[in-house]
């Protein structure tokens, strides 16, 4: 299992017996921080991620707790010995851990509240097997048939849910208790929506210093770190004020096609704010890191833009071991497009119906993804702006994966979270994204991307204080980052603000088209044969996508990254439940 997880942790590998194995990656006290470490009693501790308040507990802790090392992972454990299961609430980082209890003989495992950091884990009888990729838990991989739905929904498999069926992931913000025969896992935080009516100075304010100190916290390391900048809003924001505290390298990645390269923003705020800059450039092959991004994720994921994080982890690897990124910015300030969609639906309902019904036959010729999708929701727009913004974020349809000769079940993942928000569409839509595009697709693929290059990414918008504070602001000053543009227009340089948001994405279309044409039809063609899917809507849309007919590259994506997936572990595959 160790062996599995070595590009996570090429620093050390350990073991308490056959218990516990542990793979480093030495971030902060480089010669003492070695586990499975010990605590004063009988509790052994393995911990993936950084603790930003270690400090201030170990301090609160010295007087009763001895310390040997200074690293945050032993703060973990005096922590647990003195709180028990609590003792997450006072933690502070990105964390996923296990304490072993080899007196009681129970373990204690907990995940941080946003979902950073992974936990894969599998129970049976008196048997528990935990890891932070799937590809480390050997058994099985019968698919799971809600999982496999949930994939062509979304590009990802949403927690507690794993595509091997009988392995679990440990859901964000939730612990777990296995006493050699049952597992007990429950929630101990979550995200609130509580808007407040404040001046926008107020929030502006308050936004400036919590991001500061978030940025200020995850400077905190004994190796070198660095900033993803890719010249949008969030990730120019974290450079900046990295800067602010003292010399910052950052890093940047472009592609040929210049409708889909930014590295020209990203060098306008370097030269704005003074860093050591480096940037490289993505091609067509780039693609040949899929089947290594397969492997390491260890289940179908069909977020295409892991390639050019992979290529950007492992240039900014060269030159430091922790980079500081943007993520959760747009989740948490409105900033994705269809957070302005279902704003612009929730006025279009107040439409007749005959005028909405003339305005989806005019949109019929449009053939790429996001006309198909606007068509559908303006003949759908009478529906729940639940199921609404569920259509806007599906890929393949309950029709479509029925096509395919699947159940086509609805998936509740995305409308449970938005119905539970509250009345406002944007916020809720936007918290719908925070609890569950955010871990299930943009985390993980940052997670598998990097420690794949044996790099740390720390978040500074997913600070506990940041999230927070961001769930009060109401969402007409958030949406389309608005309050948060306003709050760093001294920081961020003019090109940077005037911009408009560039997903961070590869030329997919044009590549299924050119270089990775290959690729993609010999998949396709394997896929057919192995009697997964009916083959006749396989074929219409390779078909359909090559010809320029439409553009299926989201679909075409997920089936490829499926067969890779499936070729990859086909020895221990069973894709249809009855075989």
């Amino acid at each position: 299992m160790t062996r599995a997880l070595a590009h996570r942790g090429p620093d050390d590998e350990r073991f308490l017996g056959d218990v516990l194995g542990f793979r480093r990656l030495s971030i902060i006290d480089l010669g003492g921080g070695a586990q499975p470490m010990k605590g004063c009693g009988d509790h052994w501790l393995v911990f993936n991620g950084e603790i930003y308040n270690f400090r201030e507990l170990r301090a609160a802790l010295r007087a009763r707790h001895p310390f040997r090392t200074e690293s945050d992972s032993e703060v973990i454990l005096h922590l647990f010995e003195e709180k028990g299961p609590d003792c997450v609430r006072e933690l502070d980082g990105m964390f996923a851990f296990a304490v072993w209890d080899a007196g009681g003989r129970t373990l204690f495992a907990a995940r941080d509240r946003l979902g950073k950091k992974p936990f894969y884990y599998r129970h049976e009888g008196e048997s528990f097997v935990f890891a932070s990729e799937l590809a480390a838990i050997e058994g099985s991989r019968d698919v799971d048939p809600e999982a496999l739905e949930a994939y062509l929904a979304l590009g990802y498999v949403p927690a507690p849910l794993s595509i091997a069926r009988g392995i679990r992931k440990l859901p964000p913000a939730h612990r777990l208790r296995f006493d050699g025969r049952d597992v007990r896992v429950e929630r101990y935080w979550e995200p609130r929506l509580a808007p407040e009516e404040r001046p926008a100075g107020e929030w502006r304010e308050r936004i400036v210093g919590a991001l500061t100190r978030a940025v200020r916290k995850r400077l905190v390391a004994d190796v070198p770190l660095g900033a993803f900048l890719s010249g949008g809003i969030d990730s120019s924001i974290v450079a900046g004020l990295m800067r602010r505290e003292g010399p910052a390298r950052t890093f940047s990645i472009g592609f040929e096609d210049a409708r889909f390269d930014e590295t020209r923003y990203a060098r306008d705020a370097a030269g704005a704010f003074g860093t050591e800059h480096r940037e490289m450039r993505v091609l067509p092959d780039a693609a040949e890191a899929l089947p290594l991004l397969v492997e390491r994720h260890g289940e179908p994921f069909g977020d295409y833009s892991c390639i050019p994080t992979y290529y950007l982890s492992k240039k900014t690897r060269e030159h430091v071991t922790v980079a500081l990124s943007g993520d959760g910015g747009d989740e948490l300030f409105a900033g994705y497009t269809r957070h302005r969609a279902i704003a612009r639906m929730a006025r279009l309902r107040r439409w007749p119906a005959p005028l909405l019904a003339a305005a989806a036959v005019a949109l019929k010729p449009w053939r790429t993804n996001y006309g198909q999708r606007a068509r559908r929701l303006l003949a759908g727009s009478r529906r729940p702006l639940s199921a609404l913004f569920q259509d806007i974020v599906t890929v393949f349809t309950p029709e479509m994966r029925r096509e395919l000769g699947l159940e086509g079940r609805d998936e509740p993942w995305i409308a449970g979270p938005f119905e539970a928000s509250g009345g406002d569409p944007v916020a809720a839509a936007a918290y719908a994204d925070l609890v569950s595009y955010l871990p299930g697709d943009i985390l993980a693929k940052v997670d598998i991307a990097s420690m794949a290059c044996s790099l740390e990414v720390r978040c500074p918008f997913l600070d506990t204080e940041v999230v927070e504070l961001a769930l009060r602001i109401p969402s007409r000053l958030r949406l389309g980052k608005r309050i948060l543009k306003d709050a760093f227009r001294d920081l961020l340089p003019p090109s940077i603000l005037r911009r408009r948001k560039m997903g961070f994405t590869p030329p997919l279309a044009a590549w299924f088209r050119g270089g990775l044409r290959p690729l993609l039809v010999e998949s396709m063609a394997s896929l057919e044969r192995r009697g997964v899917f009916e083959p006749a809507p396989l074929r219409r849309l390779l078909s359909e996508h090559l010809s320029g007919a439409a553009d299926h590259r989201d679909r075409l994506f997920f089936l490829l990254v499926f067969e890779l997936w499936s070729a990859r572990f086909a020895g221990g595959v069973r894709l249809r439940e009855e075989a």
